[in-house]
């Protein structure tokens, strides 16, 4: 297996602060070597083993008591020989045996390293390493469950099955470019253009999957709009279950953007809760009702809150003038249901119109639903995947490149120009999993990563 980097690395791997345990990582060619200048036990050390003994100083002193478990390449997390000390979790001793790691002839990893280095030595390819981080961030334990099926390589699977159908077609056209006086082709041309057209919807519905898949991941952002005193604060205490935002009779309480976070269905939120929208002469309320249609622009979703027990005011028909144009999905709710409903339905031209009474609680877990739907569009768990903008721009050039082959196909066109398309898909596909490359691309991708990963 080819290493890529030869010095050996080491950083803290689990978090900086004390604990019981805290554990050092070690990887690289020679590591094993390093471990014998400061470990009490010496060699022979077997592989996936745990060692019992002390880290010492130069001068024999000893700095902690540890167990040290052995990785051999390259049946390891990095591909390479590799080491974890497992020390006295207080920051003062991790600190002096890491500098003892490093005095000894290692260096401190950059974030990601191990990561990196895995993914090089083919231990991990691309979307495995992008899920390694998700499973590390991800904000919910349904997040976590997603994120561990990318890691075992489900998506990686979905992907070879479509380069077997891109294979397969390339082995036919390759057939027809060696024989072209003979017509030895078993496939028509309308059956390639269906197999394409199948691979290009495949391609579609994992690029949908990785749009909704942000959400679950990086969490969705949520606008609270409405004019003066129609419950935005009384919703937004309500849905994140605090009472964050002030609740009063007065007109214009709320000022500015209040944020508050929360989950709903493992999927989680940010909730905008803007100044009232309306004409004011007050300089500091003009400046919230400014934020408040910035926060707009900004969201996800928009809340667009209403009192159902009346009937719509100018300013709730400037705010739905503004809304029709949003390319953003609206949810328009009737607030102040208890009350009775007064407002006419039919002059909110939203698909999402649901009723509710922030006072009893009602409806409320209609929203929740409605929320969660839309967040992720419907798309079930076992097809969500995370993937990076880089990856995502690869994905969207193969979709075009399919289109361009049913083109090519359908106009019979020189099949060594087809040739060089079914190449050109290809790749796209593999810079999705990281057998295409580009460094600067790397390094911006496993940055993300904590030291330690």
């Amino acid at each position: 297996m080819p290493q890529h980097d030869e010095d050996i690395i080491a950083a803290i791997a689990t978090g900086y602060t004390e604990a019981a345990i805290g554990i050092i990582r070690v990887s690289g060619k020679g590591c094993l070597e390093l471990l014998e200048k400061i470990f009490t036990k010496k060699p022979p050390y077997k592989a996936n083993r745990l060692y019992y003994g002390h880290i010492t100083d130069k001068q024999g002193k000893v700095l902690d008591e540890v167990l040290v478990s052995i990785f051999k390449a390259p049946h390891s997390y990095t591909g390479e020989d590799s080491f974890e000390i497992n020390c006295h979790g207080g920051l003062v001793v991790l600190n002096s045996v890491l500098e003892r790691v490093m005095e000894a002839g290692a260096r401190l990893a950059q974030p990601g390293e191990f990561t990196k280095r895995a993914f090089l030595n083919g231990k991990l390819d691309l979307s495995q390493a992008e899920a390694v981080a998700k499973v590390i961030s991800a904000k919910s334990k349904r997040a976590v469950d997603v994120a561990q099926r990318q890691l075992q390589g489900n998506f990686s699977s979905k992907l070879d099955e479509i380069r077997e159908q891109i294979l397969y077609l390339m082995a036919e056209n390759e057939v027809r470019i060696d024989h072209p006086e003979e017509d030895l082709s078993d496939v028509s041309t309308e059956e390639k253009i269906r197999t394409i057209s199948d691979i290009q919807n495949k391609l579609k519905q994992i690029l949908r999957a990785a749009e909704f898949g942000n959400h679950l991941f990086e969490g969705v952002i949520l606008a609270l709009v409405g004019k003066p005193n129609v419950g935005k604060s009384s919703l937004l205490n309500l849905i994140t279950g605090s009472e964050r935002a002030i609740v009063t009779d007065i007109p214009g309480t709320t000022r500015d953007v209040v944020k508050e976070q929360f989950n709903i269905n493992g999927v989680p939120f940010s909730i905008l809760d803007t100044a009232g929208i309306r004409k004011t002469n007050d300089t500091v309320e003009k400046i919230g009702v400014k934020r408040s249609l910035k926060a707009i622009d900004e969201a996800d979703i928009v809340l667009a809150i209403f009192d159902g027990s009346n009937d719509l005011t100018q300013e709730d028909k400037k705010l739905i003038e503004r809304l029709k144009s949003s390319a953003k999905p609206i949810i328009a709710i009737l607030n102040k249901t208890d009350l009775g409903i007064k407002i006419n339905k039919d002059n909110l031209p939203f698909e999402h119109l649901l009723e509710l009474s922030c006072k009893s609680g009602k409806g409320l877990d209609k929203l929740e639903k409605t929320l969660s739907n839309i967040a992720l569009g419907g798309v079930d768990d076992s097809q969500i995947v995370s993937l990076n903008a880089s990856q995502k721009q690869s994905l969207k050039k193969a979709i075009q490149m399919c289109e361009q082959l049913k083109n090519d196909i359908d106009n019979d066109i020189d099949p060594a120009l087809i040739g060089v398309d079914f190449m050109a898909l290809t790749d796209y596909l593999d810079e999705v999993i990281g057998k295409i490359t580009n460094e600067d691309m790397l390094d911006v991708m496993f940055k993300k990563f904590c030291i330690g990963k």
